[in-house]
């Protein structure tokens, strides 16, 4: 049990979920007009900026010695990450717009700022899921698309439901690696909804 924790832990890592948003957003919406070759270019630039970046930074930080984990489960070693996924992520946010994508797919890198930003405060004071914040985010993506026929009707209910289902799955798995407590989870999903959630009607 603990190995498929560890399995969803990974492959639904915070740094890879904006890459899976913007991927659901182009690609189950009216975008999708524009061809696998465009898109594919954006998702591209979405994955290396939230992603590849952010992770090469973090690794450099734990060969220096600044932190003790890569996977940064200690608290106080989050600091200089979070800064340095927040510059990352402002470099998503500013590539999206110059490329011209509509503004409620950039709520979506908006939102996670946002997000990055108050779980930087809350961090120095409370360990928050950062796998649910970005879990709350999807959700909230998927349902907010559906709610406002941005999505096309036949992935409207399967993402539903496998959204919710995911983000239960992945709140379960980082209780059982006892990573996170319950309380910890749920204000992660929690903050993922407010942040996607207040941007998407600021930016739509």
């Amino acid at each position: 049990m603990n190995k498929l924790a560890t399995l969803l832990s990974t492959v639904f890592h915070p740094l890879l979920m904006p890459t899976y948003g913007i991927a659901i957003a182009l690609y189950t919406s009216y975008m999708r007009i524009f061809g696998d070759r465009l898109l594919g270019i954006v998702i591209v630039g979405v994955l290396l900026t939230t992603c590849i970046l952010p992770s090469l930074g973090i690794y450099i930080l734990y060969k220096l010695g600044h932190i003790s984990d890569f996977r940064l489960h200690e608290r106080t070693e989050r600091t200089i990450p979070y800064l340095i996924n927040f510059a990352c992520y402002v470099a998503c946010y500013l590539y999206l717009y110059r490329f011209g994508i509509p503004s409620w797919i950039i709520a979506f890198i908006a939102g996670a700022i946002v997000a990055l930003i108050i779980s930087l405060f809350i961090n120095r004071y409370w360990k928050i899921s950062a796998h649910m914040v970005a879990a709350g985010s999807m959700v909230t993506l998927v349902f907010l698309m559906s709610f406002y026929s941005l999505m096309l009707t036949p992935y409207i209910l399967p993402l539903q439901i496998a959204s919710v289902l995911l983000a239960g799955a992945i709140g379960s798995s980082r209780i059982l690696l006892k990573r996170h407590t319950l309380g910890q989870v749920g204000a992660g999903f929690a903050l993922g909804i407010l942040c996607c959630g207040s941007m998407f009607f600021i930016f739509a």
